[in-house]
């Protein structure tokens, strides 16, 4: 049961469980080693394959079973629920598991965490062979030969949670394969057997603090290379992620469902309790075509709901298509409870990110911003050593005014209309990798480098050049232009394995008081000085904003500086990005934090923003991220910008900013003005 606090009525991204097997059992055939199917209850997994490895749910920290383990509905019977740091360990692992020459890895799995802070680990035995999806919500394979190479497969399809899927990994003893579907992910050459060392022993669903989270079903490992996966392709219905309702006026049911191929109409259908209840078809005969903007979209239902509508209520969706010949039907019923929206704290920041290179009239688009209840705007102004103003530094990428100053322009327009205006540079990524500038920079060794020595378009944090840009590029800032605040985006690095130039390895050497030996591989993860190159790459970040801040500080003590930061647990974003947030709050480095938290997921967004509150809200004011539009994911009804705010309202935060109001695409009449009563009324500026 969900608890929401909103005022002008909505149900929100209802996946739903299908009320039928979805595909044939697996089977045991000559070259099964290991089987799961899940059919039975409890924390104990029963093997049906020959060497009888049964299972057991354990928590990954505890060691022992604290929560019982679930058995859903699966796509053949029933599944594995795994929940936060639950796994499904295998008390010994035989060497039939280990040095085959050939191998096939599958398993349906749903996940339903919408933005994990970490990877998720869904079949792992280390230093072997291991299944997992990355940062990106991709898939990704890992296998190890005899002679402990590495070999890593990355895909390249999105995965969603609610969805079921088929991920499979597979060596013929020349190519290793990700198949995701039953179509080819990725494919590497490889030499040798899997390795046959020990190892620490097959594990599903977590590993330290890397963990699955969904359901689980058909496991299989195979000592052939598979190329078929009968019934392996994506399908809807796993779980609901959440459900949502606001009391008052009308409630629209929104469905995401994936539609298979050769489906040509989609009916859906909601009601609330036996009040009121709708319908609305797609495609066929219907007035809307079921095309490819619905097949990644939504089937929105508006409902009638009672003025007075109070208290627990009963939500039921259902989804049906034809397919193959046959209807295919799904239904969920969810018990929900209706409250009002929170009343607005007296002092809100509520802002949202903007892009300057592309507003054309600062006075249209801010005074859209003010008629949509905002009162901060925070717009980006510089990528890397790119500007797009008229910059004393580096290279000025094209401007829409022609011998006009672009942020003077939009300070004077958002200062008519009430919005206080910050400026935020992406710090590190090079802006115009191409350019004869960046180029120059790339010669000079101010790019990082990955560890296979490639060069990667950011700024090296190590370089005493680069960190005078970015400390010279938030000064100017403040020095020229009325604004509010600047903030800091992008202040990390863009991915684990960076930054290894010949600075960085001087600098660690140094810090380490003796040469490392096996560069770089020492320092990657499972490698022995993996958390002293960490610490390296956070402090080098960290002294870029201690000495940027300290600047800033100098040249107008007044103004606001915040950080736009990645939206994870504290030591999981240092580990990934480099990032210290939580120490730059406590050292006093930042007068606000944006984090990132932009998952369309109710429940993971709350869990996120409270983590993040808990972690620093005594030491800065924390102003929630909402992601109005974040890669694919576009927010399309005005009540999901509503249950975000209430969100974050709840939990405490004085403020939230939108990702991102940019014309001519992201209109605030859309989306935000529909919640203007409900954002606006009581609330003050924040001095």
């Amino acid at each position: 049961m969900l608890r929401v606090s909103l005022s002008v009525a909505i149900v929100l991204f209802s996946l739903m469980k299908a009320d039928a097997q979805i595909v044939s059992p697996l089977e045991a055939d000559d070259h099964t080693l290991l089987l799961y199917r899940f059919e039975g209850n409890g924390p104990i997994i029963g093997d049906e394959g020959p060497l009888g490895l049964h299972g057991t749910v354990v928590e990954s920290e505890e060691g022992a079973l604290v929560r019982m383990p679930e058995h859903p509905e699966g796509v053949a019977g029933n599944a594995l629920t795994l929940e936060e740091r639950q796994a499904l360990v295998v008390p010994r692992t035989p060497e039939e598991l280990r040095g085959m020459d050939e191998l096939t890895v599958e398993v349906w799995f749903c996940t339903t965490n919408e933005a994990p802070a970490h990877r998720q680990r869904i079949v792992l035995y280390w230093e072997h062979y291991l299944i997992s999806i990355f940062e990106g919500g991709k898939l990704m394979g890992h296998l190890y030969n005899e002679d402990g190479e590495k070999y890593i497969l990355r895909g390249h399809t999105a995965i969603h949670p609610g969805i079921w899927y088929h991920a499979a990994l597979t060596y013929d003893g020349q190519r290793a394969k990700l198949w995701l579907n039953g179509r080819e992910e990725a494919s590497v050459r490889m030499t040798g057997s899997i390795s046959a060392a020990p190892g620490t022993g097959l594990q599903i669903g977590a590993i330290g603090d890397d963990w699955f989270e969904g359901d689980i079903d058909e496991l299989r490992i195979s000592n052939v290379a598979r190329t078929a996966f009968p019934g392996a392709r994506q399908y809807d219905f796993c779980r609901p992620s959440e459900s949502l309702l606001i009391s008052g006026g009308d409630a629209r049911m929104i469905f995401d469902p994936v539609v298979p191929e050769g489906v040509s109409s989609v009916t859906c259908s909601a009601s609330l309790g036996e009040a009121t209840s709708g319908e609305a078809q797609i495609g066929a005969d219907a007035l809307q075509p079921l095309d490819d903007s619905f097949r990644a979209g939504h089937c929105g239902i508006v409902l009638d709901v009672p003025e007075d509508a109070a208290g627990e209520m009963v939500l039921s969706g259902t989804v049906r298509y034809q397919q193959e010949g046959q209807e295919q039907s799904a239904t969920r019923e969810f018990a929900v409870i209706v409250e009002q929206m929170i009343s607005p704290p007296a002092v809100e920041f509520r802002g949202a990110w903007t892009h300057s290179h592309k507003i054309e009239d600062p006075e249209d688009i801010f005074s859209r911003m003010a008629a949509s209840g905002l009162n901060a705007a925070v717009m980006r102004v510089r990528r890397g050593e790119t500007a797009y103003y008229r910059s004393t530094l580096g290279p000025i990428s094209e401007v829409p005014f022609e011998n006009e100053n672009l942020i003077e322009q939009c300070a004077e327009a958002a200062n008519r209309h009430g919005i206080d205006l910050h400026c935020y540079v992406n710090n590190f990524p090079v802006g115009s990798p191409n350019s004869e500038y960046a180029q120059q920079m790339r010669e000079e060794g101010r790019w990082q480098k990955t560890a296979t020595g490639a060069d990667a378009p950011w700024l090296c944090p190590s370089h005493p050049a680069n960190l005078e840009l970015v400390e010279q590029a938030m000064v100017e800032l403040v020095r020229d232009y009325d604004i509010a605040g600047v903030q800091y985006d992008f202040i990390r690095y863009g991915q684990e394995d960076v930054c290894f130039c010949d600075r960085c390895r001087a600098n660690f050497e140094a810090r380490l008081g003796h040469a490392v030996e096996n560069w770089p591989t020492a320092c990657l993860e499972g490698g022995e000085l993996h958390e002293e190159w960490l610490d390296q790459r956070a402090d080098l970040i960290t002294e870029a904003v201690r000495r940027t801040s300290a600047a800033i500080r100098a040249t107008d003590p007044g103004v606001v500086i915040s950080a736009a930061v990645f939206a994870m647990p504290p030591k999981d974003a240092k580990m990934k990005v480099g990032q210290e947030w939580d120490l730059w709050c406590r050292e006093g480095l930042l007068d606000a934090l944006c984090p990132m938290s932009y998952m369309a997921d109710n429940v993971a967004y709350e869990r996120t923003v409270a983590l993040i509150l808990s972690a620093v809200g005594e030491y800065v004011p924390v102003y929630a991220g909402i992601g109005l539009r974040s890669g694919n994911q576009v927010m399309r009804y005005p009540e999901e910008l509503a249950a975000k705010i209430n969100i974050a309202r709840r939990l405490g935060a004085p403020g939230f900013t939108m990702f991102c109001v940019t014309p001519p695409t992201d209109a605030p009449e859309t989306v935000i003005i529909p919640v203007r009563e409900s954002m606006l009324p009581g609330a003050g500026r924040p001095e």
